[in-house]
């Protein structure tokens, strides 16, 4: 089956179990925009033929959590699919994302890597690692704002952002990494990848829209690391 058969068929998919396309992109990656059972979605009928493949670990850097799939060096991540990272006038209303993650001891963190790309609009993304606020996305430790993405559908680009001073997270607690837009990115569709280290344990995912946070379990869920120090 083709790429862009089984994107039609996903389509259908989506179509049976409730979902619906509700937009196809006119951006350089020929996104086609669905809405999920939990939140609106991008799959990529065709991917690029293009490959860059990801910046090496430090020497002595520890990984506080990680669903890339490290030993595919051509596949860390799902080329072609994964959840919509909006701006309120993309077309298809704001929606932002966070995925949750517990470190299984006291760590600092200096380093996040994101598997995600843009579509179109204004090429850009705020990535932001958060607390906790019971159960939900709170109030961010860090941000960061990055432009030049790669387009959506590319392997195995990921977005790097790094603390020098590092943050510090305790073992047991929960925290977000949360992928959203600015006031310059009001047009901005982006896409975060899905992970294809795991297609079976449900991941912790939250989709922002409508002025509220929705908190869902998904599998697979979205691609990223969090590295750092003991």
């Amino acid at each position: 089956m083709s790429n862009f058969n089984m994107a039609i068929a996903l389509a259908l998919a989506l179509l049976v179990s409730g979902g619906a396309v509700s937009a196809a992109s006119s951006g350089p990656s020929r996104g086609i925009l669905m809405n999920g059972t939990h939140a609106k979605k991008i799959v990529i009928p065709e991917p690029a033929l293009s490959f860059t493949p990801m910046p090496s670990d430090v020497p002595g850097q520890v990984t506080i959590f990680s669903n890339l799939a490290s030993k595919y060096r051509k596949g860390e991540y799902w080329c072609c699919s994964g959840y919509n990272i909006m701006g309120r006038d993309s077309g298809a209303g704001e929606q932002w994302i966070a995925a949750a993650f517990i470190p299984d001891a006291d760590h600092t963190v200096t380093k996040i890597q994101v598997g995600a790309g843009w579509s179109q609009g204004t090429n850009g993304i705020v990535i932001s690692l958060n607390k906790d606020d019971h159960g939900v996305p709170g109030n961010a430790l860090k941000t960061w704002n990055l432009s030049s993405l790669p387009i959506f559908g590319t392997c195995c680009t990921v977005l790097q952002v790094s603390s020098r001073t590092g943050i510090p997270l305790s073992g047991g607690q929960q925290y977000w990494v949360m992928l959203s837009t600015n006031d310059s990115e009001t047009d901005t569709v982006d896409g975060w990848n899905e992970s294809d280290a795991d297609q079976v344990d449900q991941a912790t995912l939250a989709s922002y829209s409508d002025n509220q946070w929705h908190v869902f379990q998904a599998a697979p869920g979205v691609a990223f690391s969090v590295k750092g120090s003991n």
